[in-house]
């Protein structure tokens, strides 16, 4: 009997000495900081507590009358993810609650949020244990149509059953994952294969010249792809040069053959024939050659002619991630790569035939923009001439539309990680795995709030232009300068050059509630200060900041100096605890005798949507008021330069000075070209230039002698006008139109917003 007892201790201990803590909290330390935070569900009226205290962080709350689900989570968030690998044994944390609670797993990169088991209210410590945890999570990525093998634990959640008009009073410790003795290490060892596992995703460039689109000639170029090691090769818009064919049919059925072939997935892109039809349409080919899914080119230009329009944004997954699609015109509208993003896309593939205006600023500056806005990895794949084009030498080909290639990726912070060059080609990049990710879902725009006009079905008209109307404008930025002497100066210098607005710095007149009532008198003053400058000097001054009323605005004076609006900042920067705060919830658009204005603050420039919203309005000018000096400032002019490219408008940036070089205040035209800039280091005079504001981007189409060429180099230019059309400048496309007015036109909102459940 005692050599029972014995072996049953001996083995009791073994199984305590094999249990190791991959994770684990104890709130050791006591802190202010609040360890949870709230991230979903009833918001309490009060916090009460949310702090470490007494070796565990005490959470206490208290929710209003009216309660929506009786559930809100308070999230902690793990520094280092877990990834989910059989090792993964437990997920617990340790109670006192006075409410009954669950525990909670969030999941990246799905977004997942896994439910396991929970407590009742108890005085006495309890723990909530989530067993069997990677059986249980893995169970749940593959239901989510996800790998487990891609998912890392990063949030643990406690989830408090809250009633309305009650108080939670709550505990928590030792928040853990654990596991058999030798965990820590292989979990640790599986992070980082996760984390240095590559994809290498490959762009092609195939030759434009007839003659060159050829099925050979694409099949050859996707077993350059399959020798480099591609995971996905992505190639351009209509790359068979052939009559429309059914998808499947024989050219898509080859290139999926060699999709099997190399073991990778490939996109396509053909004419496509249905019935009496014709889509331009690009197909997804899987590991085992089969087409898995289709995208039928969604929006057009006047110029792409007479083709039907598919009619969703999908995305599909893969076994890397989730991937969206976009062809030729689909580039002019914004709103597809923020949709395709929303639906769970971390690789959006564009393919591209060439435009009537070459313009490569253009392309490169809007692509690279939206990857860094809509943290994207984006494949170019377009077309380049032949050999001998003229390419960087001091001649032109014969029409400004001639391509110049090339593929390229751009990587989700903005940076270019491939390019073929000038010339066709692959372009492959080896993104980290980890970068790549997610899974198809259903997203979009909102219908209402602040930015529902981005999916209504109509947009406001333009404005009113009168005969007389004031056009070619002086405007003014004006860079920090928090003496008002020196500020009233500078605005009498602006008005000695002729401007007709000036934008001022975003001010911070009082930092806390107690000084909004103290120094309101003094901060009306300076406001009359400027009002009065507007006056004299007989132009419109927009001033932003904290600047009277406890919440961030700007306030727009006329050229008689009266107030005639104010904007609030959308995304407040005022402290929440404040009793003034207060978020704006519509965008700050105004219409001058001149033109249309829009107005936005700092950190509004993380709201994308005020931006398009803007465009939406046709705004002529719009005003950043800001002290963002952020540490990678070529992100800043990407950001600044593509949004005035895809919404038509010129931008006034009043800024400060910051610790790299290129930290300016400037203006900015509709192709994001710097017109105009701040000197570094130096009592920068106003920044001014003078402004067309009818200068703005135009619609190209291409001429008929030219659509009808059989040989794309001269494109039907006669010999006699070789010679004078050799330089770019004289060699155009016709121009018809305004193309922000053209592209707005062609939007199409139904599919911007999220889609709805299927029955």
């Amino acid at each position: 009997m005692r050599r029972f007892l014995t072996t049953v201790l001996v083995l009791s201990f073994a199984c305590v000495a094999f249990a190791e803590d991959i994770f684990r909290e104890s709130f050791g330390t006591p802190t202010p900081a609040p360890p949870l935070h709230h991230t979903w569900g009833d918001k309490p009226i009060a916090v009460i507590d949310n702090k470490v205290e007494k070796g565990s962080a005490h959470l206490g709350l208290a929710y209003p009358a009216e309660v929506k689900h009786n559930l809100s989570y308070w999230t902690y968030k793990l520094a280092e993810p877990v990834p989910i690998a059989p090792q993964l044994e437990t997920i617990s944390f340790r109670v006192k609650t006075d409410v009954p609670v669950w525990i909670k797993i969030g999941i990246r990169p799905f977004n997942f949020i896994y439910h396991g088991p929970g407590v009742g209210a108890s005085p006495d410590w309890q723990t909530v244990t989530l067993k069997d945890a990677y059986e249980e999570l893995r169970k749940w990525c593959e239901n989510g149509k996800r790998n487990p093998a891609d998912g890392f634990v990063d949030k643990v959640i406690v989830a408090v059953g809250n009633k309305a008009n009650t108080k939670a009073d709550i505990l928590v410790d030792d928040i853990a994952l654990e596991g058999p003795s030798g965990a820590k290490k292989a979990v640790e060892h599986e992070r980082f294969i996760r984390q240095t596992r590559r994809i290498h995703i490959a762009a092609i460039s195939l030759v434009w010249d007839e003659g060159h689109r050829t099925l050979a000639n694409t099949l050859t170029a996707l077993d350059e792809a399959g020798i480099l090691n591609a995971d996905i090769a992505c190639l351009p818009q209509e790359c068979v040069d052939q009559p429309p064919e059914p998808i499947p049919g024989p050219a898509s059925m080859a290139i999926a053959r060699k999709a099997a072939e190399h073991d990778m997935y490939v996109i396509g892109n053909l004419r496509e024939g249905e019935g009496d039809r014709i889509y331009i349409t690009s197909f997804l080919c899987d590991r085992q050659g089969e087409i898995v899914g289709t995208y039928r080119k969604s929006h057009k230009l006047p110029f792409d002619g007479d083709i039907s329009l598919g009619d969703d944004l999908p995305v599909f997954n893969t076994d890397f991630g989730a991937v969206g699609m976009k062809i030729g015109t689909d580039h002019y509208f914004p709103e597809i790569d923020r949709v395709l993003r929303s639906r769970g896309a971390s690789l959006i593939v564009w393919s591209t035939l060439p435009f009537p205006q070459r313009d490569e600023h253009q392309i490169t500056t809007l692509v690279k923009g939206r990857a860094l806005q809509y943290s994207a990895n984006i494949a170019v794949a377009r077309y380049a001439g032949k050999e001998g084009y003229g390419g960087y030498s001091n001649r032109f080909s014969w029409c400004g539309s001639w391509p110049l290639g090339r593929a390229q990726v751009f990587a989700r912070d903005g940076h270019t990680v491939a390019d073929s060059g000038h010339r066709g080609g692959v372009a492959i990049a080896s993104l980290p795995r980890t970068m790549l990710g997610g899974g198809s879902r259903d997203g979009g725009y909102p219908t209402e709030g602040k930015f529902s006009l981005i999916t209504a079905d109509e947009i406001p008209p333009p404005q009113t232009r009168t005969p007389d109307m004031k056009r070619v404008i002086r405007a003014a930025a004006i860079e920090c300068d928090t003496n008002l002497d020196r500020l009233d100066a500078k605005l009498d210098e602006c008005g000695a050059s002729g401007c007709d607005i000036a934008c001022l710095w975003e001010y911070v007149w009082y930092r806390k509630d107690e000084e909004v009532e103290r120094y309101r008198q003094r901060n009306q003053k300076r406001l009359a200060r400027i009002a009065a400058a507007a006056k004299r000097n007989k132009m419109y001054v927009v001033i932003a900041g904290e600047l009277e009323r406890g919440f961030n605005e700007s306030i727009l004076y006329d050229r008689q100096g009266e107030e005639i609006g104010r904007y609030t900042k959308i995304n407040q920067t005022t402290s929440r605890d404040s009793k003034y705060f207060r978020a704006g919830q519509k965008v700050g658009v105004f219409d001058l005798d001149f033109g249309r204005i829009c107005t936005k603050i700092c950190a509004d420039v993380g709201a994308h949507e005020i931006d398009r919203v803007a465009g939406l309005h046709q705004v002529d000018l719009l005003l950043l008021h800001t002290q963002d000096a952020g540490p990678y400032s070529e992100a800043i002019r990407s950001r600044d330069g593509h949004r005035c490219m895809d919404n038509g408008y010129f931008l006034l940036r009043a800024a400060g000075g910051g610790v790299e070089t290129d930290h300016r205040t400037y203006i900015m035209d509709p192709w994001g070209m710097v017109l105009a800039g701040s000197q570094r280091g130096v009592a920068n005079s106003p920044v001014i230039s003078t402004i067309d504001l009818d200068s703005r981007p135009k619609y190209y189409e291409w001429p008929p002698e030219h659509s009808r060429a059989k040989n794309p180099v001269k494109h039907g230019i006669p010999e006699a006008e070789q010679k004078k059309r050799m330089y770019g400048r004289l060699n155009r496309p016709v121009a018809r139109g305004e193309l922000r007015a053209v592209v707005l036109k062609q939007r199409r909102p139904e599919l911007y917003r999220p889609k709805k459940p299927k029955k």
